[in-house]
Formats: structure tokens, sequence, C-alpha cells
């Protein structure tokens, strides 16, 4: 019997939005979706608007430091319209249940849902 892979959301800094398959929820394998040696999770008031929910994003902690371009939708969901802050680099989604954050259920539906909202979403 194979491994069960963990899904969840990941959007590109090129706009593309994808459902991948993570071996498991650790540190390392998140850090490694991003491309990232270390990340943080962000939660904001819009992503709770959006999705009715306590969905996070796992951000690149570095991402600016080394160049990253920006990411659109996490600098708009981080608010940047507002205060000029942005995201740079690849985002993963997830849910929060204090003190911890899971992966997202129903990935391929609020991947609809996203694409539907953010036009300039693409499939990858």
């Amino acid at each position: 019997m194979g491994l069960k892979m963990i899904k969840t959301i990941k959007i590109t800094v090129e706009n593309q939005i994808l459902v991948v398959e993570l071996p498991d929820w650790s540190y390392k394998e998140k850090a490694k979706a991003i491309g990232a040696e270390c990340f943080e999770i962000v939660r904001t008031q819009r992503m709770y608007d959006l999705f009715g929910d306590s969905v996070v994003m796992i951000v690149d902690d570095s991402g600016f430091i080394e160049n990253k371009p920006m990411n659109l939708v996490a600098s708009y969901f981080y608010g940047a319209d507002e205060h000029g802050y942005t995201i740079a680099g690849d985002i993963l989604l997830g849910v929060e249940r204090s003190p911890y954050n899971f992966p997202l259920s129903h990935p391929e539906t609020r991947k609809r849902l996203l694409i539907e909202r953010f036009p300039m979403l693409r499939e990858g």
C-alpha cells in the first residue's frame, strides 16, 4: 500500500495555481514546496472573508532578501493595495486550527473559487 499524499494549493509568482501533493505536512516539505529555507504563516482578514475560514498563507520568509518576484495574489491577500508591503515568492495555502496549521480541505473546490475570483490565475 502506497503513502497517502497531502494535497493543498500552491500559487506561484507566475500566477499559476496548482493542487500540489506533499509526502507529509512537515516544516521541511512545506518549505521545499515553495523553494524556501524558512517560512512564516500569514493570516489576513481578506482571506477569512473570501474563504469563510481561517485560511493562511505559507510564505517564504526570505523572498525579498533572495530577490524573488512579487506574488500578485498573495500580495493582494496581504493588503498590499492598502499599505504597500508585498509578498515575494511562491506560497502554499493551509488552514489554521490554533495553534497548528493543516492542509486545505477540498483543494480542488477552493482552486476553482480562486480562479473565478482572480482571473489572472491559470492552472499549472
